[in-house]
């Protein structure tokens, strides 16, 4: 079994590099990745999806009607948003097209903690005390039921816009529904969040009012549906993928006074802003409002075109990101020494409780996911009798699914695959957390239990390699995140020739050695103990970024995983057996007797060198007798024989999450 998926796609390769004039390097990581037709290749590169049409929601006309007569009538429409930056994205979505048609518009959002998740009963009141007479729903909605009615009995009117999965209960009939279960194609729709389900609403809007196809106003609610799916972590492929695309150029040229000075804040260039500026250094700050106080701020901050306004607004949310960093700390530090009270070091499933605020937990629960490589819950004791939390789980594991199997001892649960919320009385704790362990045994093994994983990178990449042209084809293969994950790459075996700490100490600069190359790499929450311990062999898998320096950008390793290697796989013990072979032709015994001398570790894998020598052609086995043979120079890493024997050898080190799952968004 290969190490890394490009080694076993070089025809596909070839070809593809000579179709599209592109180095091979970038095609076998293309292949490697199941691309292997033209057509394929040619949408991977241009990201030019065509746009989905607004209409093929089945209720998008009944819905734009109801808006559009309030609008004429002006009547005051409320829109109910969500404290996350997907449901506050798709708030200022939908607010900005109703104001630019000359409607009346307020905007409620739940706080986290006193109203819980979506349109409610409270929030109702607020909006009827608005003078609202037109409820619009953005990324929550689908589940509130009991919410609609009473807005229906009090005489107004209702538009759910949602992308999560609906509960038992139906949407009262004549209420227009935006949603992937009412749409043309439900498993494209699937794909859109909250704010791509706004974005099409808007649009539509914009559209049947004559408003101007050319105004900024059109980019600038598309980079919020941009914002809104990598916040929410969608799938980047098909629509999304050209969204984020010419979204985030959208935010980097248009905007509100208040998202210019959010990027200012944060020290992130509009003129450079890429989709991971967006995900792991602007929405965090955003997400830092709902989780520490309340969200409206981040929705005031995005609505605002007063400059002295806007800064007000972020300083605020600069110091309740600070706060929240701490707090998910301290929580995450309590929540792993639980984790090895209750459940023991490598469990199929974690539920945790502690006294953590609530704005936290879905972070922490990311940590747990990431850290054990299980599904992961956290809770925060609400001071009540209850429990409120959030469960995340690793890639293939539903963790909705496994709430459902669940649902007799929590009060409440929604969510989607990857991020769930749900609450429960504090008495069932012991219940759910033997309920949550039995579902996740019988759901089959998680990446934990199974062992490591059968490929660990997509390729493998020498020191000695400049990467800036690697670099350069990565970023046209971007934008990258769920179902187009970036590019890994193995490294090693390689030294550690120098180490420095980086930041508050918790993250590593380390000076890699291979040969005479060096580069440099940053590990970002590396393991404490590899700053005490850096001697020996090591192999990495990385990911190559872009670095911004003084004005230049250059290509940067980020190592997302470690592992310890034995000496016998490094390139010295292999030129000692080659040079025993060269001694004259022998027999796997004698040249054992040759190598013994120089390393008894050498003797138990000689059997995999020699066969690594063979497959490259470097030897070959003649009469019972190994002997060298003249042959083209190559990499030892292009061998299975050499994957297979370093596969043996490596020895994990572990690490925390990476610089993101640290700023893990799903709320």
């Amino acid at each position: 079994m290969p190490l890394w998926r490009a080694a076993a796609v070089m025809d596909v390769a070839r070809r593809l590099a000579s179709t599209f004039e592109m180095p091979l390097r970038v095609a076998r990581l293309i292949a490697a990745r199941g691309y292997t037709e033209p057509e394929e290749v040619e949408r991977l590169l241009t990201a030019d999806e065509p746009w989905s049409d607004p209409m093929d929601f089945d209720d998008m006309r009944a819905a734009c009607e109801h808006i559009l007569r309030a609008v004429s009538g002006r009547e005051v429409i409320a829109v109910i948003g969500d404290y996350d930056v997907d449901g506050v994205s798709a708030a200022v979505i939908v607010a900005k097209a109703i104001q630019a048609l000359g409607g009346r518009v307020t905007c409620h959002i739940p706080e986290r903690v006193s109203d819980g998740y979506g349109f409610s009963l409270r929030l109702l009141e607020e909006a009827k005390n608005e003078g609202a007479s037109l409820i619009v729903t953005v990324d929550n909605g689908i589940r509130a039921v009991e919410a609609i009615r009473a807005a229906m009995s009090d005489g107004l009117s209702v538009v759910v816009t949602d992308h999560h999965e609906p509960g038992d209960e139906i949407v009262p009939s004549g209420v227009p529904v935006l949603h992937f279960t009412r749409h043309r194609d439900p498993s494209s729709a699937k794909r859109g969040c909250g704010a791509f389900v706004a974005w099409k609403l808007a649009t539509q809007l914009l559209d049947s009012s004559g408003f101007p196809k050319t105004h900024a106003l059109r980019r600038w609610i598309m980079g919020l549906a941009a914002l809104g799916t990598l916040a929410d972590m969608m799938p980047v492929v098909g629509e999304n993928r050209r969204l984020i695309r010419e979204g985030v150029r959208a935010l980097a040229e248009e905007g509100s006074a208040g998202w210019r000075v959010l990027c200012d804040g944060a020290r992130v260039s509009r003129d450079t802003l890429g989709a991971s500026d967006v995900s792991w250094r602007l929405v965090p700050r955003l997400n830092a409002a709902g989780r520490m106080a309340h969200a409206d701020l981040a929705f005031r901050l995005l609505m605002a075109e007063d400059e002295e306004e806007a800064k007000r607004l972020a300083e605020t949310i600069e110091v309740l990101n600070a706060k929240r960093r701490e707090a998910v700390d301290r929580a995450f530090a309590e929540a792993v020494e639980a984790v090895e009270r209750e459940h023991g070091p490598n469990p199929p499933a974690i539920v945790v409780a502690g006294a953590w605020p609530l704005g936290v937990v879905g972070l922490v629960a990311g940590r747990l996911a990431q850290a054990y490589a299980c599904p992961a819950v956290a809770l925060a004791e609400m001071g009540d009798g209850t429990l409120r939390g959030s469960g995340r789980a690793p890639e293939g594991v539903s963790m909705l699914d496994l709430l459902r199997r669940c649902a007799d001892v929590l009060h409440q649960y929604g969510g989607h695959d990857a991020a769930v919320g749900c609450a429960l009385d504090a008495s069932q704790l012991p219940a759910f957390r033997a309920a949550l362990l039995e579902a996740a045994v019988a759901s089959g093994p998680t990446s934990s239990a199974a062992g490591e994983p059968a490929v660990v990178a997509d390729d493998y990449l020498m020191l000695s390699e400049s990467a800036d042209e690697l670099l350069g084809w990565l970023e046209r293969l971007a934008p990258f995140g769920p179902e187009h994950e970036p590019f890994r790459f193995f490294v090693g075996p390689v030294e550690i020739v120098r180490c420095t700490r980086m930041g508050s100490g918790e993250h590593l600069r380390l000076t890699l050695a291979e040969g005479d190359a060096c580069q440099d790499a940053v590990w970002f929450r590396a393991p404490e103990r590899i700053a005490h311990d850096t001697s020996g062999l090591w192999a990495f898998i990385v990911e190559l970024a872009p670095n911004a320096w003084r004005g230049a950008v250059r290509p940067q390793l980020r190592i997302e995983e470690g592992y310890r290697l034995s000496r016998a796989v490094s390139r010295e013990a292999f030129a000692a057996v080659f040079r025993a072979l060269r001694r004259g032709p022998c027999s796997m015994e004698t040249l054992r007797q040759r190598v013994g001398g120089i390393s008894p570790d050498l003797v138990r894998d000689l059997e995999s060198v020699v066969a690594t020598f063979v497959e490259l052609g470097f030897a070959a086995l003649d009469g019972g007798l190994y002997h060298v043979i003249a042959s083209q120079k190559r990499d030892l890493r292009d061998s299975l024989a050499y994957q297979a024997l370093v596969r043996r050898h490596l020895r994990p080190v572990g690490g925390g999450p990476s610089e993101r799952m640290e700023e893990e968004r799903t709320s």
